[in-house]
């Protein structure tokens, strides 16, 4: 059966100021009434009933992943004792959902990503599946074909082509390559080589295998994490099962499932994915999904005048506030009730710098 993993501990701080440790971008409405969490859940359909949804975040955020999602059942949210990165993350949902279920197929969803159609993401989960049911050492993630260079995003080098049978391939679904390498994110000058190569894809952060593959892998090239879970999984009938996860999880290395698995396996599969992605990760990816005047400027807030302004993202929180915008382009201004930014929204590297720079300052409450 397919279970949906829905990764949803991250922080977003290059959407900070409305981003805050317990309010992250997920809980943020991008588009319509729906927050980018609960719009993933939506988005799965009845591909996928909630029983078989489980939402990995973090202690702080539990409850409040709680409130947002009240049709999900009891003991749908599993709680991270500290963050550690995706690697322990996954396989700690690994282990909870082979419990449920021995030969489950895991689907490992970002809860910050707008996707769409939603008719076309659940296809792709489909076809993803088939495939690990074709071959269960296969690891798949989905690649998005690159439109500009982008410098925020992680890339998938392409190897070549996987055959598949002639009953998957004659279904029309998605094509499929072997991972050569995955790649932080890069420089302009890099990101631009990888466009113009024609074999590079953004890593979207998706996933599908079975459960018990996932912690195979893990135990053959990360054993300190795979010991762990290991220890966690024997404690789970116990009383004393709460402090094991706690220190357990602690003790393992931060390492994304990129580096700790996907690089290593020689079945990791990434397929192209058919539908509209974004992460929405900064402001003018954010602003992507308001409306623009004539002078091109993006603005949600009840009352604002533009003079000579063109270009620039504006959000205000307070229904009482009116921003003027005077003689300035391309910039984010972004007012809460107790912190205003102004940046320039081509310069990313320096805004997503802010909430490292508040931590220096010990200024924890703006974070």
């Amino acid at each position: 059966m397919l279970h949906a993993v829905i990764l949803a501990g991250g922080s977003g701080t290059r959407l900070w100021p409305a981003s805050r440790t317990l309010r992250p971008k997920q809980f943020l409405k991008v588009q319509g009434d729906r927050t980018m969490l609960q719009a993933t859940v939506d988005r799965l359909g009845s591909l996928v009933s909630l029983e078989r949804v489980l939402i990995a975040t973090t202690t702080t955020l539990a409850e409040a992943v709680q409130d947002q999602l009240s049709q999900l059942p009891r003991g749908a949210i599993l709680a991270e004792p500290c963050s550690r990165n995706t690697a322990p993350c996954i396989g700690l949902a690994a282990i909870h959902v082979l419990a449920r279920d021995p030969d489950a197929t895991m689907a490992i969803l970002p809860a910050d990503q707008v996707i769409a159609p939603e008719e076309v993401f659940q296809d792709t989960l489909r076809a993803a599946a088939a495939l690990v049911e074709e071959d269960a050492r296969r690891l798949i993630t989905f690649g998005i074909k690159p439109h500009y260079p982008s410098t925020g995003f992680g890339y998938i080098e392409r190897g070549e082509a996987v055959p598949v049978s002639a009953a998957i391939a004659g279904g029309g679904g998605p094509p499929v390559y072997r991972v050569v390498r995955f790649h932080e994110k890069p420089q302009l000058p890099v990101a631009e080589r990888y466009l113009a190569a024609g074999r590079y894809y953004w890593n979207s952060g998706m996933f599908v295998w079975k459960a018990r593959t996932i912690l195979d892998g893990l135990a053959r090239h990360q054993p300190a994490i795979a010991s762990g879970l290991q220890r966690i999984a024997e404690a789970a009938p116990r009383p004393d099962f709460a402090e094991v996860l706690e220190a357990e999880f602690a003790a393992m290395p931060k390492i994304s499932i990129d580096y700790a698995v996907m690089e290593h396996a020689e079945e990791a599969i990434v397929l192209e994915a058919p539908f509209e992605w974004d992460d929405v990760g900064s402001w003018p990816a954010w602003a992507r999904y308001r409306p623009a005047d004539a002078e091109q400027n993006r603005i949600e807030a009840a009352r604002h005048v533009e003079i000579n302004a063109s270009g620039n993202v504006v959000r205000v929180s307070e229904a009482g506030q009116v921003v003027v915008l005077a003689g300035v382009q391309d910039l984010v201004v972004v007012v809460t009730p107790d912190a205003i930014l102004v940046a320039d929204q081509r310069d990313e590297a320096s805004i997503a710098a802010v909430t490292k720079e508040l931590q220096k300052r010990g200024w924890l409450e703006y974070l």
